[in-house]
């Protein structure tokens, strides 16, 4: 059994076989949609940290690539140390000019590169500040220094500045024809594509770098034959450009200055990802080995209980992978045909990761099992999961679990009054009746007081995290 899953494998002559998330139809549609473009564009893949972006952009490279569109991907995360991000993305289009031209002409790519690297030089070089030549103009002796040639000296500086401005000015639009001339020079012309370029991790990144690299995309590549895919949460990018501009900026309106389009990733249907999981780690094969008396339903009830929770806390697919790390070290520190009371273990494991401060005032006993199932229900949805069966032994598990054995008439004695009740409606009845059943078992299978036990093993899990 796995400890933790390793990367997801991206086969190069079908990139979305190993789509656990069924996202193939994403990466069809906007295929479809750069290619119907006539004009450059930036579109934004919008989706939170943690939620598959980069497997899926990864995928959808070589999904292009297949297809002979002209394609690079740019992690800018891992070129956060860069001071000019102009560099970094004139550096990615010149090391990944053989693999680009494998449709187009290579020697002509080569000249316009050539030509885009000298142009962006320009752009690069760094002159004397003016502050700097006032400053060397103060270290003479201003007594001998008549006003004429202080006022010639204003002027020559005025002149520099015009002059530069207007270098500058054309060496931008040299860099954008030369950089637009090699796009074009990339693709098959009987069959033109427009070069992709994928910048990756943007929401990672520091904010002046993120700010920079949307800055230089937008305004040096803003040309015919180029369209930049952003992958990033729109949310963390916005929270990182407020660090700069101040909280007082409107984020969407400034986005949207460098954004053409969002393209909001779908998130997976409910328990996809969670099955894929159970699949990776093993689960399945050490749950269908399982068959004493008690245990035969555990890996049902794991997968249904994680595919609720999963969706009730809202965990990102990172968490769920961890939760699923967890689950795995736990079951390793358990002998075979031993009981895991998953529907309770699932529940710990994520309240663990997901609501860490519930979970320690739980275990150094700052809230009773009453208080724990009170913040539960408070959940949106946690009446649902609540009202079907395994919801029913989870209530069961969490109102128990600090109680010894035999010792839990006050517990009972609350579901009892319902069942007695005259003015309860008779499903409240029904579910109260099942609920004191399945106490009344729990006496004889070791579940009442089951949190110390699983907590151990949830805290011996926790030592071994990466």
């Amino acid at each position: 059994m796995l400890l933790k899953t390793d990367e997801i494998i991206i086969v190069e002559d079908d990139p979305f076989r190993n789509d656990d998330l069924n996202r193939k139809e994403s990466g069809d549609v906007l295929t479809e949609f750069v290619l119907s473009a006539n004009d450059s564009l930036v579109v934004c893949i919008d989706a939170p940290w943690g939620q598959g972006k980069t497997t899926f952009l990864r995928m959808w490279e070589q999904e292009l690539k297949n297809n002979n569109i002209p394609t690079i991907y740019f992690n800018a995360w891992e070129s956060d140390f860069s001071d000019d991000a102009l560099v970094c993305l004139i550096g990615e289009i010149s090391t990944s000019i053989k693999e680009l031209s494998k449709t187009g002409d290579e020697s002509k790519a080569r000249e316009y590169l050539d030509k885009t690297k000298s142009f962006g030089i320009t752009l690069l070089k760094r002159t004397i500040p003016v502050t700097a030549k006032i400053a060397t103009a103060g270290a003479l002796d201003l007594d001998k220094v008549t006003e004429q040639a202080l006022a010639g000296f204003a002027e020559s500086i005025a002149k520099e500045q015009l002059e530069k401005y207007e270098d500058s000015k054309n060496a931008i639009k040299s860099f954008r024809e030369a950089i637009s001339n090699l796009a074009a020079s990339i693709t098959d012309p009987e069959d033109p594509k427009p070069l992709i370029f994928i910048i990756d991790e943007l929401d990672r990144c520091r904010p002046n770098y993120s700010i920079e690299i949307l800055e230089k995309a937008k305004h040096f590549f803003n040309v015919e034959n180029i369209i930049f895919i952003l992958g990033a949460d729109k949310q963390q990018l916005g929270s990182s450009i407020k660090a700069i501009y101040g909280e007082g900026l409107n984020v969407n309106g400034y986005l949207r200055r460098f954004i053409d389009f969002d393209y909001v990733l779908p998130p997976p249907d409910k328990g996809l990802f969670v099955k894929a999981l159970f699949k990776k780690f093993s689960f399945n094969e050490y749950f269908a080995n399982k068959n004493a008396s008690g245990v035969q339903y555990e890996g049902e009830q794991s997968l249904s209980m994680f595919s609720e929770l999963f969706e009730l806390y809202n965990l990102t697919l990172r968490e769920q992978e961890h939760c699923c790390a967890l689950f795995s070290l736990s079951i390793r520190t358990t002998p075979e045909n031993y009981k895991l009371f998953p529907l309770f273990l699932c529940f710990l494991i994520v309240i663990k990761i997901k609501d860490p401060e519930l979970y320690k005032d739980l275990i150094t006993d700052k809230i009773n099992s009453s208080d724990l199932l009170n913040k539960f229900k408070d959940i949106p949805g946690a009446a649902d999961l609540l009202s079907n069966n395994y919801g029913i032994a989870l209530e069961a598990y969490i109102i128990t679990c600090k109680s010894d054995r035999y010792e839990h008439g006050d517990i009972s004695s609350q579901y009892q009054e319902i069942k007695d009740s005259e003015s309860a409606n008779e499903e409240d009845k029904e579910r109260a009746d099942r609920i004191l059943k399945i106490i009344d078992n729990f006496d004889f299978n070791g579940g009442i007081g089951s949190l110390g036990y699983l907590l151990k093993k949830i805290e011996i899990s926790s030592r071994f995290e990466s």
